[in-house]
């Protein structure tokens, strides 16, 4: 079983939050990378479910006009 945070970087930092090391499990944002894919998925298909005049709403506030939940990737591509 995967039990590193998906936010976990380099000498036990955290790529998300700003504290200065990381709490493991205890943490109340921690994710497997796994439980982070799997949200991530469920965010896309939220976003793809919405009205087509909100989803360019969305996409020109947030993502420069692109709307990567439609293209099935990692939504990391703004």
């Amino acid at each position: 079983m995967e039990n590193k945070c998906f936010a976990l970087g380099g000498h036990n930092r955290c790529r998300i939050l700003t504290v200065y090391e990381c709490p493991g499990s205890d943490c109340s944002f921690f994710k497997t990378p796994k439980e982070a894919a799997e949200s991530l998925r469920k965010a896309n298909a939220r976003l793809a479910s919405l009205d087509k005049d909100y989803q360019k709403h969305i996409a020109d506030t947030y993502y420069r006009g692109k709307m990567p939940w439609l293209q099935g990737g990692d939504g990391n591509d703004c």
